[in-house]
């Protein structure tokens, strides 16, 4: 039996409820379950709290569980094939961001801010990562050819910086999105995808990277272009994006905005040990948005 520490609030239902599912993709320390059609993560205590992630009591490797192995979840008792996880006395943690961060550094606060952020991600993003999009990194020489990759992903990053601001209506926006971004990339969630977590986290976080339109309507179109067209699990943390909920060390960098410079490029290292390149790749989208509007 391992107890849950944490629960996000979106999964507070689960306390209390019944169902059934199965195990869709274990690692070392984290696994993705299928619970009656909602995607659900859980992880031992040394990994970051998530917005679909039970956070177990305890660190280290989880005990074995096979890909497609039985869930059952009975009165707050989550069953994953031997393994038995006891919901019901779990803290409850809010995973939405704050809203229109206000920025508090001496002189044009958020310039500077954004400035350190983008400089530490290009020194200290993995080499397999999208951070090109930004621009050439330091030491590296310069390509003139940005690779397939990179290339569709900047033709979505263009209309969506022209639905911004005016340029481009939005059944042409998603269209473009839709063909040229979602599902782009390798990993579990790919980079594509990554890069528009990170544009609809800073449409809610940063004030007045929207242009022509609102928070909400960046989150719906982005969504709704990509979820239909990728991974489920992907799916599932793009929609808990659409609600302004990310993990810890999202909240971790918005608290460090306002603060000392070493304390945010620490928040922005904590943020780039997200998966293989999917820390870096989303914060590249929060990036661009600051920078682009």
């Amino acid at each position: 039996m391992i107890h849950a520490e944490i629960l996000p609030s979106p999964l507070a239902g689960l306390a209390g409820t019944d169902g059934r599912g199965v195990v869709l993709a274990t690692f070392d320390r984290s696994l993705y379950l299928d619970l009656d059609g909602r995607i659900v993560a859980a992880a031992s205590a040394d990994l970051s709290r998530g917005p679909i992630t039970i956070t177990l009591n305890r660190p280290g490797p989880l005990p074995a569980v096979t890909a497609a192995a039985p869930v059952q979840l009975t009165a707050g008792l989550l069953r994953i094939g031997d393994l038995a996880v006891d919901l019901r006395e779990a803290t409850l943690w809010d995973p939405t961001l704050p809203t229109g961060v206000a920025f508090v550094r001496a002189g044009d606060a958020s310039t500077a801010s954004r400035a350190i952020v983008v400089d530490e991600l290009l020194a200290a993003a993995p080499d397999e990562s999208i951070v090109g999009l930004l621009g050439p990194r330091r030491g590296s020489p310069r390509r003139t050819d940005p690779g397939p990759l990179l290339s569709a992903l900047s033709r979505g990053l263009d209309a969506i910086g022209a639905w911004l601001s005016g340029r481009l209506d939005a059944s042409a926006a998603t269209a473009i999105v839709a063909r040229e971004v979602a599902g782009r990339g390798p990993g579990l969630t790919p980079s594509g995808d990554d890069l528009l977590l990170g544009i609809m986290l800073g449409a809610g976080v940063l004030p007045g990277v929207c242009g022509l339109r609102e928070a909400r309507q960046v989150r719906e179109l982005l969504a709704s272009a990509t979820m239909p067209h990728t991974t489920r699990i992907s799916s599932a943390y793009l929609d808990a994006a659409r609600h302004g909920w990310a993990g810890e060390p999202w909240h971790a960098l918005i608290g460090a905005l306002a603060g000392p410079a070493d304390s945010l490029r620490s928040a922005v290292r904590q943020l780039l040990r997200i998966g293989e390149t999917s820390g870096a790749d989303a914060l590249t989208g929060f990036c661009w948005v600051w920078r682009a509007r």
